[in-house]
């Protein structure tokens, strides 16, 4: 079943009801201590605890394609092995894969997500 709104479409991994809404689902790799992973030379490092919203303010979310502006979220299972192997073999660094609720998605390509915020559903993998 496809998302769509205003801002973006994509076809979601799959659908989560949350009080009493349906949020479309993708996949969050997270560090071993659950914090965002820095990529992209990101210095907005976040923490992400498993079961609560993290959503950003409205002022830092920004409806394009710029690395910053939003939370990003892998689409298909498929980026997991590939960020994990990722930050393992260029930075030594463990890495942790969540099923995850996305809130207000603002941009979507072929593999990943940009949202205003995220909910870590259960780990996988």
């Amino acid at each position: 079943m496809l998302y769509e709104s205003d801002d973006c479409s994509f076809t979601p991994c799959g659908w989560a009801k949350i009080e009493d809404r349906f949020f479309p689902l993708g996949y969050k790799i997270v560090t071993e201590d659950l914090k965002s992973l820095g990529l992209r030379k990101n210095p907005n490092i976040m923490t992400f605890p498993v079961g609560e919203w993290v959503i950003l303010p409205e002022t830092d979310v920004s409806i394009n394609s710029d690395d910053w502006g939003g939370i990003w979220t892998a689409l298909n299972k498929g980026s997991i092995k590939t960020l994990r192997d990722y930050m393992l073999g260029k930075y030594g660094v463990g890495t942790r894969a969540f099923l995850t609720a996305m809130y207000r998605p603002v941009f979507a390509n072929s593999y990943r997500i940009k949202s205003a915020g995220v909910m870590l559903l259960e780990e996988v993998f």
